[in-house]
């Protein structure tokens, strides 16, 4: 029987989380059968999206080593884990994200904390009643290959009823409009009427 290995070192991968995800998602999907998962890695931030990850999805694991180098051992899935996280009910707090760019921070770091962020709240069960998208940051919303994760996990957070309201004089700045996959696009008064109605966290 096949061994699958997934490598999330640094100098190999630069979305940790979503590269496990993906190749877990395609041995489901393909019902490809493996005597052993390992995940090798060397970022302390990779590890801890990691473990949280499979935590949450109800997999058994084993880590050895630390945040400079370490590997887990996937020995399978806890069925009952899995049926308990399903029916706990999602919590909506009152508050509102508000990203203004595409990335939270600079380069290409703030490119990966964003990817991360996104992906790490789709596994939460208490989420923002709402996600408000102003300048640069409606370009999370808009199809393009370079935003396929980001898009599949905003999309994941609006089926759970999250709603994503984007800026369409943004958008039409930025020549965009056309491409948005996923929210509502918005106008001013409403978008500041949620941000004054709101607790606000702008990312």
């Amino acid at each position: 029987m096949k061994e699958a290995r997934i490598d999330i070192t640094q100098s190999v991968c630069q979305d940790p989380l979503n590269k496990v995800k993906s190749v877990l998602e395609q041995l489901r999907e393909q019902k490809i059968s493996v005597s052993k998962i390992e995940i090798l890695g060397d970022s302390e931030l990779a590890l801890e999206s990691v473990e949280n990850f499979l935590i949450n999805s109800g997999y058994i694991f084993e880590t050895s080593g630390n945040g400079e180098q370490f590997a887990i051992l996937v020995k399978g899935k806890e069925e009952i884990k899995i049926e308990a996280l399903e029916e706990k009910p999602i919590e909506f707090e009152d508050k509102i994200l508000l990203f203004r760019d595409d990335r939270i921070g600079e380069g290409e770091l703030g490119k990966k904390l964003a990817d991360g962020f996104l992906s790490q709240l789709t596994l939460s069960h208490k989420l923002p009643k709402e996600i408000i998208f102003l300048n640069r940051g409606v370009l999370l919303c808009a199809d393009s290959r370079r935003n396929a994760n980001i898009l599949k996990d905003l999309q994941n957070l609006e089926q759970k009823g999250v709603k994503l309201l984007l800026c369409r004089t943004c958008l039409e700045a930025l020549r965009v409009k056309e491409s948005v996959a996923v929210g509502k696009i918005s106008n001013a008064q409403e978008i500041m009427d949620r941000l004054l109605s709101s607790s606000v966290i702008s990312l």
